[in-house]
């Protein structure tokens, strides 16, 4: 992915279409682009076989938000991560159309586990540490976004759609599950730093 994104600004580069400058952004910003994008064909692909389409849109309307602004497990090779991530989002469909699960439960549990995820961020990427600014206006953001997916549910709950209901709370076990393993990686390579550091280092 690395030796395509690479190529691609390469090639606009010779066209004059971008400096070479910003050759370090386009090259992430392809990288992304193409990650995402093989990402969400299989997902697309997941939810035909499934028959699940609906479910499969508003696992990313709930996901989505949440992943960007409380972050989560980060893995450092992308094909690991593409494979969790397919096989993560293909059980949450399968346990949802095979597990029925009541409404009022499933409700219950949702509020717990979006009080878990608010105490959990933030869930930070060692590469790419946020400052006192950005976690401000993240943490306001999260909380929006929690309201919205508890008014999702209620009216999930409103109209009878136990399933739908079920797929959000499911979608957020998920996301508090990767950000405690998440806060426990980033915390475990915190200590492991700590204790690398000899005397003089610390001084």
């Amino acid at each position: 992915m690395k030796t395509l994104s690479k190529s691609l600004t390469n090639y606009i580069i010779r066209k004059g279409m971008v400096d070479k400058t910003d050759r370090e952004i386009y090259e992430y910003g392809f990288q992304i682009t193409m990650e995402l994008g093989i990402f969400i064909f299989f997902c697309v692909l997941l939810s035909v076989i499934t028959g699940m389409i609906k479910e499969g849109v508003l696992f990313f309307v709930i996901f989505a938000p949440l992943r960007s602004y409380a972050g989560g497990l980060h893995l450092e090779k992308y094909a690991s991560c593409l494979v969790l991530s397919c096989l993560t989002f293909g059980g949450i469909l399968l346990v949802v159309k095979c597990i029925e699960v009541p409404a009022a439960l499933s409700l219950i549990l949702l509020f717990v586990l979006e009080l878990a995820v608010y105490l959990l961020y933030p869930v930070e990427n060692v590469n790419r540490l946020v400052d006192e600014d950005e976690n401000v206006y993240f943490k306001k953001k999260l909380r929006i976004f929690l309201i919205a997916d508890m008014m999702i549910a209620i009216v999930c709950l409103i109209v009878g759609s136990g399933s739908m209901l079920f797929l959000i709370t499911a979608t957020f076990l998920m996301v508090t599950i990767t950000m405690s393993i998440g806060k426990y990686k980033n915390n475990k390579a915190v200590t492991l730093d700590e204790v690398d550091l000899s005397p003089m280092q610390k001084l």
